[in-house]
């Protein structure tokens, strides 16, 4: 494929559609080249096995008149080196749209194991209930990603104050933190590698200071 790519998106169909290829015909014990130059021909994938010879090419549907030709060229220099020509296609999807299953439950991990990190350290007990994230522009780069999300951390924390005593339920405040950043993950293990957050943390409670007028009061 070597027309610019529109979106990340198709970029990372075009990346998995190649290493599908190249994972069905190693497992078939071909010798399997990616984007092999030939004679100024670049075909995205090569697989051979004694005297059998495949070219691949990867295009994006719908085929333009340009494409056709390009193709019809790819095919020709294909047959003159006596390999089989094998087109394959991919379909544009209709709607961008990013999901990582396990990226919420693992960012909730890490802020739980790494507030420090994520500028959601505090002195009270804080319990960390719940997370969502909208990720707004992903770079892939094989099994790793390169993340910029927005989201909502919802937290419980305590919140002491001067009449309490020893005898008097615990009280603490129930607050949802908004936030953004930059992670870097390994998709193929489902982890965090990094991440740079930047936490909107303006009613915590710190320490010395008097709590910012919480927004909502729970006990427990």
């Amino acid at each position: 494929m070597n027309a610019k790519f529109e979106t990340f998106f198709v970029k990372a169909l075009y990346d998995a559609k190649i290493e599908e290829l190249v994972n069905t015909y190693e497992e078939k014990h071909f010798s399997v080249k990616k984007h092999a130059k030939m004679d100024g021909v670049e075909f995205d994938v090569i697989v051979k096995q004694g005297e059998k010879t495949i070219a691949f090419e990867i295009r994006l549907l719908p085929l333009s008149p340009t494409d056709m030709t390009e193709i019809d060229k790819y095919h020709k220099k294909a047959k003159a080196l006596g390999y089989d020509f094998r087109l394959i296609t991919i379909a544009k999807p209709k709607k961008s749209t990013i999901a990582i299953n396990w990226l919420d439950k693992a960012l909730l991990e890490y802020f739980v194991a790494h507030p420090e990190n994520t500028g959601t350290t505090m002195k009270p007990p804080v319990v960390y209930k719940e997370l969502e994230t909208a990720i707004q522009s992903i770079e892939i780069i094989g099994s790793e990603a390169q993340v910029h999300l927005d989201g909502n951390l919802s937290v419980n924390f305590q919140y002491p104050t001067e009449a309490q005593t020893e005898n008097d339920k615990q009280s603490f405040i129930s607050d949802m933190l908004s936030f953004q950043g930059n992670l870097s993950l390994n998709l193929s293990e489902h982890k965090i590698k990094d991440a740079n957050l930047k936490v909107d943390n303006y009613y915590w409670y710190n320490g010395a200071s008097q709590p910012n007028q919480p927004r909502t009061e729970v006990h427990g």
